[in-house]
């Protein structure tokens, strides 16, 4: 059966707590039978995410603010691709919002 289109009002949705302290997260979709998912991301400044691996993979695109990781700091307007197996813990000095495609679920590492 053929998917049809779907437009999320991503403002009218509620921010939804995560594991990790400062950061919080908006579903824009998900499809079970994959695990494929497209998610908002804030993180509160100062916040970090858990560890976590991303066996399909992993691409961001940095909406506000900047987020580190892998030793690196990406700015708005960054677009990060991260391949199959991937993992880091993803942290942010002074707060950030970022638009995250996951081709599959992640793993945590703790």
């Amino acid at each position: 059966m053929a998917k049809t289109s779907e437009f999320i009002d991503a403002k009218s949705l509620d921010w939804r707590e995560t594991p990790s302290r400062g950061v919080h997260w908006k579903k824009l979709s998900y499809d079970r039978e994959t695990g494929r998912s497209a998610v908002l991301i804030k993180f509160e400044p100062g916040a970090a995410y858990a560890a976590h691996r991303h066996p399909a993979g992993e691409e961001y695109y940095v909406l506000e603010g900047s987020l580190e990781d892998g030793g690196r700091t990406y700015g708005a307007g960054t677009y990060v691709y991260h391949p199959p197996g991937s993992a880091h813990s993803p942290s942010s000095k002074k707060g950030c919002v970022l638009f995250i495609s996951l081709p599959g679920p992640i793993e945590p590492l703790s």
